[in-house]
């Protein structure tokens, strides 16, 4: 009898060790949060979402329909520009004007349309022209005929005085186009600002024979003779001199003297008898940033150099005549 009251006492004493009090004793501690799981590689940069040219156009439509009132005309032409005027006959004869040069351009010159949308404002007098790229560029545009605006990827043409700027501006899209294709990729080369010049004024007088486009004598002969008999801005009129024409140069004092230069020099070399320009303006594409100057690749296509031509083109230049 004894022993089981024993027995009896010491499994209530188990048990209640076993079933902890709550006013006196706390219960176990929670296990830790697991640690997070770490964030993709991509999460720490979001990508930037793709260009869409279709969006894209849509909405220049919309903002240049709204420069261009009250008739407020657009159209799409060859897939990535958006023509805007505000004289509805001015932008149809606007567009197959431009598709003929640009199938020329395209053809054995120029490598590639722009992968991205350019708005082309046609205008038929000087004062909505000035009034648009003056806001653009907050400075005056009235004694410009056209100009092209990388940063937002617009031209803008003023035709009151004649069509002499279209296909002009056209070129620098087509030039930047190019630059984003050479071998290197983006930013391995650019061409410098008197071959953008001289390539894009040369079609301010352009001659379109199905695929074929030349540029013809046009009115800046006379600032190259201006430059010619002039003590300072003769020593430009050399094509060594032109080689190391640097960029700044078309911005200042000067600028219409290098513009006439780096024209006739373009216009030269593509030339009968020369006919060279395009092989050279390749050949110097293809080199990338391994020919600075471009002396190397004109010395490849000509088979002189820039200073050693000088003589040539100086004949060639005496042959000139404006009006013709």
């Amino acid at each position: 009898m004894r022993g089981r009251a024993l027995l009896a006492l010491l499994a209530l004493a188990l048990a209640s060790c076993e079933r902890p009090h709550a006013a006196t004793d706390p219960p176990p501690d929670p296990p830790p949060d697991p640690p997070p799981a770490p964030a993709p590689a991509s999460a720490s940069w979001p990508t930037p979402p793709a260009y869409d040219l279709a969006a894209d156009l849509e909405v220049r439509r919309a903002l240049a329909g709204r420069h261009v009132r009250p008739v407020g005309a657009t159209a799409v032409q060859d897939g990535v520009f958006v023509l805007a005027s505000p004289d509805l006959q001015l932008l149809e004869d606007t567009g197959p004007r431009l598709h003929q040069a640009l199938a020329a351009l395209l053809d054995g010159r120029f490598s590639r349309l722009p992968s991205r949308a350019v708005t082309v404002y046609v205008f038929g007098d000087g004062a909505r022209f000035d009034a648009l790229c003056s806001a653009r560029l907050h400075r005056s545009c009235a004694s410009w005929l056209g100009v092209w605006i990388k940063e937002t990827s617009e031209v803008m043409v003023d035709q009151e005085l004649g069509r002499s700027s279209l296909v002009h501006e056209i070129v620098h899209p087509l030039l930047a186009a190019d630059a984003e294709a050479v071998p290197g990729g983006p930013g391995a080369w650019a061409a410098p600002r008197w071959v953008r010049e001289g390539i894009a004024s040369l079609f301010e007088q352009p001659v379109l024979e199905g695929r074929a486009i030349h540029g013809a004598t046009n009115w800046r002969l006379g600032d190259l003779r201006s430059a010619q008999a002039s003590p300072v801005e003769g020593e430009l009129v050399h094509l060594d001199a032109l080689f190391r024409m640097p960029d700044d140069l078309f911005d200042g004092d000067h600028a219409r003297a290098g513009e006439a230069v780096a024209r006739f020099a373009c216009q030269w070399m593509d030339s009968p008898g020369q006919d060279r320009l395009w092989r050279f303006y390749r050949a110097w594409r293809a080199r990338a940033g391994g020919d600075p100057t471009g002396e190397a690749s004109f010395a490849e296509v000509f088979g002189q150099t820039p200073r050693e031509a000088d003589a040539a083109w100086h004949n060639w230049l005496r042959t000139q005549r404006w009006p013709g």
